[in-house]
């Protein structure tokens, strides 16, 4: 991942702040048409997996995020501090 990137995903203290970061990065390639957030406690990080309705500028988001590419979606290791909060 992009040094900047994770620098601005790593401020977010919750999934919902995630979420609107990782969504607004996504913007600017059409819809998302799969998202998914899994966060690993022990290691404090959050695993992102991003699908686009297109899956043809699949691989700019890749490119514009630096993610690895798993089975054609972008996948991001963000790393958080160990206060993220999974709940309200």
């Amino acid at each position: 991942m992009k040094p900047d990137v994770a620098e601005k995903l790593g401020e977010a203290r919750d999934f919902y702040a995630l979420t609107r970061a990782v969504l607004s990065m996504c913007e600017p390639y059409g819809p998302v048409h799969a998202f998914r957030l899994t966060h690993n406690r022990g290691a404090a990080r959050v695993a992102c997996l991003i699908e686009l309705e297109s899956p043809k500028l699949q691989p700019a988001l890749a490119r514009a995020l630096g993610a690895k590419v798993l089975n054609g979606a972008a996948c991001l290791e963000i790393p958080v501090n160990r206060d993220f909060k999974t709940t309200s």
